[in-house]
């Protein structure tokens, strides 16, 4: 099909009122010969127009439609809402119960781990005999809270070395093991004696730790010695390593095919509904980890004249979605639907640092916020032309992971 004849259909499904969205851009205005009909079992619809047609899989089976109805109003945009064939069997998750990409139990002891892009063996096999779940990020403070108000002892321990003795004091640390691989929300906490060295190479960079700008710590970063893939760091203030989960491949108990493996976007997407869930708030910046060689984070300018990139601010619209596109490559796909915008280094700072903040920060390789860009602009053009903006915002949807690749 020629651009000009281009029929571009998204759908949506809405739970809460048990109907799904449609929304149809016309390459030209509407007609007398534009039609649009849904298929006997509810599961796809079709637009003709001027001898075009194009048809996309709903996101539920709606009730069928021999023709729908449309308003010849000149426009190229149509829209319809259509019921359910049938009541919802399966019941929204809650924020704190979305499938984490690659859980302990999904994972097969003993797996190698390699590079997904060029397959360099980053863990042996039989190497990792045991895959542990590591605990959420607050659970020092959810230890804390319960020593602090549990029954028949209302006596306050802030003692922060009474808590570090009972081994999960704020200060405390999982600390790697060998043989075994600890399992966090993005990546695999594993003990440097179990990597391969000839596959890694390492280079020092640096990142902010907390919410004060000038406080920094010294992270290096790995690299695949093969296809120079950012594969994880390495901090100095502890002896371990993080591998990001989108990077890399590994066996799974029920599943080895590569395409079950978590993309960056069902990662981010994670990430950001973790955080959420947490702190309640729907808004995060995604700041990158710098190089040394990089600009300074107070937005001055390096020896080189160039400034600090933009920030991406990233603001989570609907946790929970399920929609097709005419422009997706597969149909229908579970999503997080958000709003996006580039704020500069000295807006995030403010943002973040501001004592009635509502934004969290997250940080990622300079390389996978990037890339999250990338997916994002893609993805605001798989919705209808007039739904791509609101406000300052554009509009942008996250693919979710589901235990299934997606």
């Amino acid at each position: 099909m020629s651009p000009s004849q281009h029929i571009l259909i998204y759908a949506e499904l809405l739970p809460n009122i048990r109907q799904v969205s449609v929304g149809c851009t016309l390459p030209t205005p509407v007609s007398t010969a534009t039609q649009a009909t849904v298929s006997a079992d509810g599961r796809a619809l079709t637009v003709a127009h001027h001898g075009s047609n194009q048809t996309i899989q709903l996101p539920e089976a709606v009730a069928p439609f021999s023709q729908l109805p449309i308003h010849n109003s000149g426009g190229t945009r149509l829209s319809w809402r259509l019921p359910l064939a049938a009541p919802l069997t399966r019941r929204a998750l809650a924020i704190s119960e979305e499938a984490v990409p690659w859980s302990a139990t999904d994972l097969e002891p003993g797996s190698t781990v390699a590079c997904r892009t060029c397959e360099s063996t980053i863990v042996g096999a039989g190497t990792l005999n045991v895959w542990k779940d590591l605990p959420s990020e607050n659970w020092a403070e959810m230890m804390e809270f319960w020593h602090c108000h549990k029954p028949h002892n209302h006596a306050h321990h802030n003692n922060e070395e009474h808590l570090t003795n009972r081994g999960y004091g704020a200060s405390s640390r999982i600390a790697a093991q060998p043989g075994v691989g600890f399992v966090d929300l993005t990546s695999f906490l594993l003990a440097d004696s179990d990597l391969v060295t000839s596959s890694i190479s390492a280079s020092a960079s640096t990142n902010r730790a907390g919410n004060e700008a000038k406080v920094t710590v010294t992270t290096v970063t790995l690299h695949c010695t093969s296809c120079k893939a950012q594969l994880g760091v390495r901090s100095d203030q502890a002896p371990s390593v993080s591998i990001f989960k989108w990077q890399v491949v590994v066996k799974q108990q029920n599943q080895a095919a590569p395409e079950s493996s978590p993309n960056l976007a069902q990662c981010v997407s994670a990430m950001l509904l973790a955080t959420m869930a947490r702190s309640g708030c729907s808004k995060s910046v995604l700041l990158p980890i710098k190089a040394q060689t990089d600009c300074p984070r107070d937005g001055s300018k390096s020896e080189h004249g160039s400034r600090v990139q933009d920030v991406l601010n990233i603001w989570i619209f609907n946790a929970n979605i399920t929609f097709s596109s005419t422009e997706a490559s597969t149909s229908p796909i579970n999503a997080a639907k958000v709003l996006y915008r580039t704020v500069s280094q000295e807006e995030a700072d403010k943002m973040v640092e501001s004592i009635t903040s509502d934004v969290q920060e997250i940080s990622l390789p300079s390389d996978a916020i990037t890339t999250i860009f990338g997916l994002l602009d893609r993805s605001n053009r798989l919705v209808p032309e007039s739904d791509r903006k609101f406000k300052e915002w554009t509009i942008g949807l996250l693919e979710k992971w589901d235990g299934k690749g997606g």
